[in-house]
């Protein structure tokens, strides 16, 4: 059976990641930066490349804006127990597989860093809802040494409710979240829950989202991308 990537190279792509970039130069950064999001179109899908799937779900109708049936606390676990008994990594190298993060170049202050992230994603009208600070509290309550960590939330909010409209249980993962944050290292990092719409390209499953609403998935999913180049590169 072909597979799209060797289990070993994906193991190998995901372990070379790990770095503590404490010597980078800007152009190291640079290329880091450039690997969380691929313009071109995924590869075809596993059926149209000529291989057996799993059966799937039929072609469904469904109603806007509904919850589906909730899954068994029990399906799921089997269901993740399933995946995992093939599954090589560790829980840090799951967490670096799921998120899309950019390194802020140097001389750049984690304020210079938060105001160009709010000014370009106003460029993009990706509306701001919402900003936490709760490194503030961690500094009273816990820690005054407690590194800095900032969490803003913007969103699109045309395609946010066509989302909602197509599943509820999405709300979960909305609006779109970057996390602003210092390492041990004192440097400055940007990240963001890696989701990419087009990924579901590859799924036999033929209940898929409408054109409109990919389109515009694709979208926001790039949007964010530029709101974190402007913010680690400090373009205002």
């Amino acid at each position: 059976m072909k597979l799209f990537l060797p289990i070993g190279a994906a193991i190998v792509a995901v372990v070379s990641g790990v770095s503590t970039f404490a010597q980078d130069i800007e152009e190291d950064i640079q290329r880091f930066n450039e690997m969380s999001y691929m313009d071109e179109a995924p590869v075809k899908s596993r059926v149209e490349a000529g291989e057996s799937g799993i059966p799937t779900r039929p072609k469904e109708n469904y109603q806007k804006n509904t919850m589906l049936q909730p899954l068994s606390a029990q399906a799921k676990m089997r269901m993740m127990q399933t995946v995992m008994a093939t599954n090589p990594f560790s829980l840090r190298d799951m967490m670096n597989m799921m998120v899309a993060k950019k390194k802020a170049m140097p001389g750049l202050s984690f304020d210079d860093v938060i105001e160009s992230l709010q000014s370009k994603a106003l460029d993009l009208n990706m509306r701001p809802t919402g900003h936490n600070t709760p490194y503030k509290i961690l500094r009273e309550t816990f820690d005054p040494e407690s590194p800095r960590v900032e969490f803003l939330s913007f969103c699109d909010l045309i395609t946010m409710r066509k989302i909602l409209d197509y599943s509820l249980e999405f709300s979960a993962f909305l609006p779109c979240r970057i996390a602003v944050l210092e390492d041990a290292d004192k440097q400055i990092w940007l990240t963001t829950l890696d989701w990419d719409v087009r990924w579901l390209d590859t799924s036999p499953n033929p209940n898929k989202i409408s054109d409109d609403l990919r389109e515009r998935a694709i979208r926001v999913r790039k949007n964010i991308e530029l709101i974190m180049e402007a913010a680690a590169t400090g373009d205002f």
